[in-house]
């Protein structure tokens, strides 16, 4: 054990400087190895973490692939939808108009868009396949309804049993942001 005043590895901890001649030996032997002259290990380092940072931003928003007319689309769907959750809208025909062009909105930005979204597929899935049983789906009347003066029965009446039903539009509503996070 070293007593007080004693020297550390040759160097009298109380007096006189402490030199740092063998962290700059290291660094510059980093350097020597690779190559680079002095200095250039830091700036590799450097280059290295700033590319990774960037390159984990663009990988988790996608924001070089995704259209932003997809993002904006589904936000309006989303807002729509929504409407219907809170009261009954099935037989006001500017509503009916408003949720079927949105729609119109969401699936046509899809087709042009070229990106990986899997909850955005299973949210159009879905709808489309809505209710199982009937002549047509929800989705076939929100698709056939965009732009048009007219509401067929069976389509209102399929937006009377989502609004009565407490679970089916929160889940398309849950699939709907899920779908537009992973867009964001």
């Amino acid at each position: 054990m070293n007593s007080y005043g004693q020297s550390i590895r040759g160097y009298h901890h109380l007096h006189g400087e402490i030199r740092v001649e063998l962290v700059n030996r290291e660094k510059t032997q980093k350097d020597e190895e690779l190559q680079l002259p002095a200095g250039g290990f830091a700036l590799l380092v450097l280059t290295y973490l700033s590319s990774s940072t960037l390159l984990e931003s663009i990988r988790s928003t996608e924001s070089l692939r995704t259209p932003q007319k997809v993002i904006d689309a589904l936000k309006q769907f989303i807002a729509i939808f929504s409407e219907l959750q809170d009261q009954d809208l099935s037989a006001d025909w500017r509503y009916c108009e408003k949720l079927s062009k949105s729609w119109s909105d969401v699936v046509k930005s899809v087709e042009n868009a070229t990106f990986p979204s899997s909850s955005l597929n299973a949210l159009i899935t879905e709808i489309n396949e809505h209710p199982e049983k009937g002549d047509h789906t929800l989705g076939y009347y929100l698709s056939q309804h965009a732009g048009e003066q007219w509401i067929p029965f069976p389509f209102m009446e399929i937006l009377r049993k989502l609004h009565e039903d407490k679970k089916k539009i929160p889940h398309f509503l849950k699939l709907a942001e899920l779908a537009l996070r992973s867009l964001l």
